[in-house]
């Protein structure tokens, strides 16, 4: 149930109902005539029409050309030791971990409303994160001790949001359940580019076209202005974010190896039936390989350099049940954790398995902290950091507790590799409204936020 202040757009589209008096919860459809609503709706919830590619490149190309939010493909980003680790949660929190010092806890950031589910470096020593309730955010990191201070609230989709990327050019990328991939700008919250392909680009004859699915999971910054989603509709997309259009059609890697998922019987199987894409990773390649995760068991790798023809050239049965996440640990080697309760290493260059983790729990995400070392979050809202060059776990068999909730992500963070940029100074894109208990609250937090947003377009504070 939303819990985080005015119900979004998507929700409001449908007429009053008998029963809606009895409803507290209920949020009344604005007027067709209202033509600020109306606006808000056409550019998506916020509002920078989409320039030209050359008027896109002139205000964006502001990145120094070896930095990393211009090349997150670079091995000198790729596999340098952080200094701080950073993981977020079911509670609703994201916390950091100095890596130097036996991974004291650092800062906690709190402001998210419901679960948080990915979180990631930007620069100038900022964070960037998303969640189910509906926002991004942004936050500094601040001095140790001190509470984590949210710098802005991006309200830009009207579904739970499951990935965000930072970009170059101050922008960021965000994709979740509505089946859009939102091209944002980080200092004015203004949507660049809407990218709806998703929901109509999967296999004809699959379940998740028929059911009409096609949530992004993951959305990947390449290199340069390209950038990779990964979708429930079992397709991998490649996007040009000057332009918001897509690049070469979809691909189909996750096909699935035929064999039944669930009780006999009742299960279905996946040569049938497309599995979702939940995860992609970078795999260094100056930016031509990418590796993704999908619930029908497999790990691909991608070449990507011809975008008009990216294909996959490796795959391999990763796991007995769905591969949730997989990230590059090493010059040639990605981990993948999944439902089984296991943590596997892999040499991406020849699929081989390398090293295998029992863990005490569903393994959520893992990131790398050198080339032999990885932290593992746990479903058991355990940090566990692991040698997997020597097997040995420098933080107790099961890690310790890092939330009080699933851990959902794990992020690494090096100060220097920050950017100093030009930032202008931010308007406010988002005000904390009262939590709708009625329905004369959820007209109050309705108003509140067109005017907000009204605001914003013409910025008028």
């Amino acid at each position: 149930m939303f819990r985080g202040g005015p119900q979004p757009i998507n929700s409001l589209a449908r007429p009053l109902r008998n029963e809606d008096a009895f409803n507290l919860r209920f949020k009344p459809v604005p007027p067709e005539d209202d033509e600020d609503w109306l606006e808000l709706i056409r550019c998506g919830g916020a509002g920078e029409v989409a320039d030209t590619k050359e008027e896109q490149i002139a205000r964006y190309a502001t990145e120094a050309e070896k930095s990393p939010e211009a090349n997150p493909d670079l091995t000198e980003f790729m596999l340098s030791k952080p200094d701080v680790i950073v993981t977020c949660s079911m509670d609703y929190l994201i916390k950091t971990w100095d890596v130097n010092d036996s991974y004291r806890p650092l800062q906690v950031f709190e402001g998210h409303l419901n679960f948080v589910n990915v979180v990631v470096p930007c620069r100038e020593d900022n964070l960037l994160s998303c969640s189910d309730d509906y926002t991004c955010r942004l936050w500094k990191l601040r001095d140790t001790g001190s509470p984590g201070e949210l710098l802005m609230t991006y309200w830009i989709h009207g579904f739970p949001i499951k990935s965000v990327c930072e970009l170059p050019g101050q922008r960021a990328a965000c994709g979740g359940q509505d089946k859009i991939v939102r091209i944002f700008s980080l200092v004015t919250g203004h949507t660049l580019h809407r990218i709806t392909d998703h929901s109509v680009c999967g296999p004809e004859d699959s379940y998740f076209q028929k059911q009409g699915c096609g949530a992004v999971w993951s959305v990947l910054h390449l290199r340069g202005n390209i950038i990779v989603s990964g979708s429930e509709d079992a397709t991998v997309r490649v996007w040009d974010i000057d332009t918001g259009k897509a690049l070469g059609s979809a691909q189909i890697g996750h096909l699935g190896w035929g064999e039944e998922i669930g009780a006999t019987g009742l299960g279905w199987k996946l040569s049938e039936r497309f599995g979702a894409v939940w995860k992609l990773c970078h795999l260094g390649k100056d930016g031509n390989q990418f590796a993704s995760c999908s619930y029908d068991r497999t790990i691909c790798i991608w070449d990507a350099s011809d975008l008009e023809k990216v294909r996959v050239i490796r795959s391999w049965k990763a796991a007995e049940n769905g591969v949730l996440n997989v990230s590059l640990v090493g010059k040639c080697h990605i981990a993948s954790c999944g439902s089984d309760k296991e943590v596997k290493i892999w040499n991406f260059e020849t699929g081989e398995l390398v090293h295998k983790i029992q863990t005490r729990g569903i393994a959520s995400a893992v990131a790398m902290i050198d080339e032999h070392m990885i932290a593992i979050a746990g479903g058991d809202a355990t940090l566990r950091i692991y040698d997997w060059s020597k097997g040995k776990d420098l933080t107790g068999k099961h890690g310790f507790y890092a939330h009080d909730m699933t851990l959902r992500s794990v992020a690494r963070l090096r100060h220097s590799d920050q950017a100093q940029s030009n930032w202008t100074t931010c308007p406010i894109m988002y005000q904390s409204c009262k939590w709708p208990e009625c329905e004369a609250d959820s007209i109050v937090a309705l108003e509140q936020m067109r005017r907000v947003m009204k605001n914003s377009l013409d910025f008028q504070f």
